[in-house]
């Protein structure tokens, strides 16, 4: 959780006073936090990387469906995405942060519940 944050933080920094995308941007927010899914697929096991796939998927489908449902209820779109777009509704570049999510919520439920 600590490599995500970090990761966004040095994001902001790079791209504060930027408004568009920009690939190296996007790029530094992925790093750290890949740095740590190796590390946890280090000490924990191989099954955190197919926990992290699935979460990705899992996460695209449900942002998929939730914006979908949304345009049609209400006739409008809450959030738009521009590239690699999937329907308009979610992108394959909002895979990787789906997979933290999971892996955040899993260390939470494991700090918090176990």
């Amino acid at each position: 959780m600590i490599l995500i944050a970090v990761g966004f933080y040095l994001a902001w920094l790079y791209g504060r006073k930027t408004t568009g995308f920009k690939w190296s941007e996007y790029l530094v927010t992925l790093i750290l936090p890949f740095l740590g899914l190796i590390v946890l697929v280090w000490q924990v096991g191989i099954d955190i990387l197919f926990y992290y796939i699935a979460c990705c998927f899992i996460g695209n489908i449900v942002e998929h469906i939730g914006g979908y449902a949304v345009h049609k209820i209400l006739g409008h779109r809450l959030w738009t995405y521009h590239r690699l777009t999937i329907g308009g509704y979610t992108s394959l570049l909002s895979f990787p942060y789906w997979g933290m999510i999971g892996i955040v919520f899993l260390s939470f439920y494991k700090f918090f519940l176990e």
